[in-house]
């Protein structure tokens, strides 16, 4: 893999909706990290490699919306509750810049942190590191739908307890 390699998904999706992590291989923080950014930890399982122990492209992304849900959880946000209310936030956009190879059994930090709020776009930023090795940094790009899949503004109270933690782009 090059050390520059860039890859890069644009779409629609369901955003978080998959518990893709065995909680007996992640660690989540019981407050956040920083006002703005968490550090969620986690082993690269065996299923995530390739034969050679690599870990597949395809599990950062599933990492960062692990950590992304983690976020939202330690701001006292539960995904949960807004899908049950009926808004979700739609993954319109993911990029990706893969610096060094995650194995098997490694454990990573995914440093995660809301950059932009706006009543119908939110944007988080990641930073994948092994140790202080940086693996991969990325970020998502995400529209509040309702249930039928139409672009809504997140309602204002949701909408101000997340704007209160942005943070700086990484």
């Amino acid at each position: 893999m090059s050390s520059n390699s860039v890859f890069r998904v644009q779409g629609t999706g369901s955003g978080v909706k998959s518990k893709a992590l065995n909680p007996a291989s992640q660690t989540p923080n019981p407050s956040p990290s920083s006002p703005s950014t968490t550090q969620f930890r986690l082993r690269v399982r065996f299923a995530e490699t390739d034969q050679m122990g690599i870990a597949h492209h395809s599990s950062y992304v599933v990492w960062m919306e692990a950590a992304r849900v983690e976020w939202l959880r330690e701001r006292g946000v539960s995904y949960r509750t807004w899908e049950e209310e009926g808004v979700s936030l739609a993954v319109s956009g993911i990029e990706l810049e893969y610096r060094a190879s995650a194995k098997f059994d490694d454990e990573l930090i995914i440093e995660t942190k809301l950059v932009e709020a706006k009543s119908r776009r939110f944007r988080f930023e990641y930073l994948i590191r092994r140790d202080t090795t940086l693996l991969a940094k990325g970020s998502s790009l995400h529209t509040p739908t309702d249930r039928t899949g139409k672009a809504i503004r997140l309602p204002q109270q949701w909408f101000e307890a997340l704007e209160q933690y942005l943070g700086p782009s990484q």
